[in-house]
């Protein structure tokens, strides 16, 4: 198992954030953050993903129409830096960022996701982390269940946010 993420204070809000090395090039770990295909296959199915900067994102989780995390690109600066606004229905806007830096066996990502509501910021670490394992899958053609790995590694969040 992955360590876990790191939960932390962001002003009145929570961060999350991650540290995953994958055994891809940047370019590959790049192509499955942006493509639409890609993206549907660990995280969720694009909608929209216009990318450029101001370009809009939304991602459809499931089959709820509801359940559509939507924003627009901040940074796009292939294939190094990825950041956008996430706008989920009756939460507070927040933004994610991936940022890939190239290593001897990989990719290092490093997952920043900033102004979290406080109440819901151990899912988010929790749910996180099983798409990371998802993409993980991507390069190894052993992709987890996410609603498995959800449930193994939130109780161990909630007792990270306790502490």
């Amino acid at each position: 198992m992955e360590t876990l993420g790191q939960l932390r204070e962001d002003n009145d809000h929570r961060a999350v954030r991650f540290e995953r090395r994958y055994a891809a090039s940047p370019e590959a770990v790049w192509t499955a953050l942006t493509d639409p295909a890609k993206l549907s296959r660990w995280l969720a199915e694009a909608v929209a993903f216009d990318d450029r900067v101001g370009g809009g994102v939304d991602l459809r989780f499931g089959d709820d129409p509801d359940q559509v995390a939507q924003g627009a690109i901040i940074t796009y600066e292939p294939p190094r830096v990825l950041e956008y606004e996430w706008h989920w229905p009756g939460q507070t806007s927040s933004s994610v960022r991936f940022e890939l830096s190239p290593e001897a066996e990989g990719t290092l990502l490093v997952l920043d996701h900033r102004g979290l509501p406080k109440h819901v910021a151990t899912a988010y670490a929790a749910g996180w982390h099983a798409y990371l394992d998802r993409l993980a899958g991507q390069f190894d053609d052993d992709v987890p269940q996410w609603d498995e790995r959800f449930s193994e590694v939130l109780p161990k969040y909630r007792e990270l946010s306790a502490t």
